[in-house]
């Protein structure tokens, strides 16, 4: 007998049939097409779920990395005629001769041997040093800028000011560039005298101009750091600090490095003035930074300090590192905190036996280095001078002066040059720190030597400009 057969197909009557998923089944598709849906819907949920991911991860990107990227409309701006004011052979034409401040001499004509050549004066002193180029001394004078003969120290023009000029001039592309307690910053043409452009800060500035790429940098007491186009006066960018600048842009590569009484050190964009880093002190900085070895070294706190010149530092890094060291300091199970972004080693003077906390707050570092090579060379209001390795910051020498030195050496060759506050002028084997000779000149030197055209020329206290070979 034969067994009918079974019709599988459910009435219109049936219950619904489910899923493990709770889904209802149809009983009237085969279960691969049921599967379809199940499918978009776990990819749907992926791809949300992915999504969402990667807007986090690009608006991390985008939020660390934001503060770097260039600002097009300052972009803009940039000069169209890119030139500076970086020393050539035999010149000196800015502040610590280079963009870097390094004030480092490699081609010599001859190593200078303490004798005095001629001394000139030019009227009551300023704190400007002298920059030179073709046979030609152009310094910063009261009331005027004094233009003398290299080789005899015979005053040839005078170019009159509106008042003293107390910092360094620039030169560059035929153009000395100053700023003026007026608050003007001047762009006059070395050959003719005439003025090509004035810009008004909002204060007065306390350090020499640099120019850079065709940019004029200049730091203001008000703590602004300007930017002016160097062929039309044009500001291109403004950086504010918290307190007073007192000392020179120093511009390596595409970074600026402005030091600030607000006890820090800032890094900017140089095209754009863009903050990159900051890195704090416990004291104001007043000494111009140096560039040199991928370092950037900086006086506070009566110390050498020394960072990576391109640091980075991320929104809220410092915010985060400072609640991270407070808590760690409370005992909280912690790992000891970083320390700030790009940070190397400090050098700090040799101070006495016996030397009180308040001499230490009071006598130590305050003026910039000189980088020559993998060595630095810096002097202490005690009157010491210290050869440095300037890569590690170990001390290689130390040599003691008559009296304290205020002023940044030059470095000339294989001497290091300085001078002190009773006068002296010294010349030191750089290697050891050995004496090589010395000369008295007329009055305390707080003004740093430089070097050009075969002569030493140094400027003293009681206004005189003396040239030493």
């Amino acid at each position: 007998m034969s067994t009918p057969p079974t019709n599988t197909t459910p009435s219109p009557d049936s219950p619904p049939e489910f899923q493990p998923d709770g889904t209802e089944s149809d009983p009237l598709l085969p279960g691969w097409a049921q599967e379809v849906p199940r499918r978009r819907r776990f990819l749907s949920r992926r791809n949300v779920a992915l999504t969402v991911v990667a807007v986090v991860v690009i608006g991390i990107v985008v939020w660390l990395n934001f503060p770097f990227i260039p600002d097009p409309v300052k972009l803009s701006r940039q000069p169209d005629v890119a030139f500076d004011s970086a020393s050539m052979s035999q010149q000196w034409t800015m502040t610590g001769r280079g963009l870097g401040q390094t004030r480092y001499v490699a081609d010599v004509l001859a190593e200078p041997q303490g004798k005095l050549v001629w001394s000139a004066h030019t009227g009551p002193a300023t704190t400007a040093a002298p920059v030179v180029k073709d046979g030609l001394i152009y310094l910063g004078a009261h009331f005027h800028i004094a233009v003398l003969d290299a080789n005899t120290g015979d005053e040839l023009e005078s170019m009159p000011t509106t008042g003293p000029v107390g910092n360094s001039l620039a030169l560059a592309d035929g153009t000395l560039y100053y700023s003026m307690p007026d608050r003007r910053l001047v762009a006059r043409d070395a050959e003719t005298h005439q003025i090509r452009w004035e810009y008004e800060m909002s204060d007065s500035t306390a350090g020499p101009v640099a120019v850079a790429n065709g940019i004029v940098y200049a730091g203001a007491l008000d703590g602004v750091t300007y930017a002016i186009n160097a062929t039309t006066g044009e500001l291109i960018w403004k950086h504010e600090t918290l307190s007073e600048v007192k000392s020179p842009v120093t511009v390596g590569g595409k970074i600026a490095h402005v030091a600030s009484a607000d006890r820090s050190l800032y890094a900017l964009d140089a095209r754009t003035g863009q903050e990159r880093a900051r890195f704090r002190t416990s004291a104001s900085l007043v000494a111009a930074p140096v560039t040199a070895n991928g370092l950037t070294y900086f006086v506070s706190g009566r110390q050498l300090y020394s960072m990576d010149a391109d640091a980075l530092e991320y929104p809220a890094q410092y915010a985060v590192t400072r609640t991270w060291s407070q808590l760690w300091l409370w005992g909280f199970p912690l790992p000891s905190p970083p320390s700030q972004p790009g940070d190397r080693w400090r050098f700090r003077p040799d101070y006495p036996e016996g030397t009180s906390s308040r001499e230490k707050r009071t006598e130590g570092i305050i003026s910039a280095p000189a980088v020559a090579g993998d060595q630095l060379y810096i002097g202490d209001t005690l009157g010491k001078m210290y050869g440095v390795d300037a890569i590690t910051g170990e001390e290689q020498w130390q040599f003691q002066a008559e009296d304290g030195i205020v002023a940044s050496p030059v470095v000339v060759g294989e001497l290091a040059v300085f001078g002190d506050k009773s006068g002296l002028l010294y010349g030191l084997n750089r290697a050891d720190g050995t004496e090589r000779w010395r000369l008295q000149l007329s009055d305390a030197i707080r003004v740093s030597p430089i070097y050009a055209e075969g002569h030493l020329l140094a400027r003293t206290e009681d206004g005189q400009l003396h040239a030493i070979d």
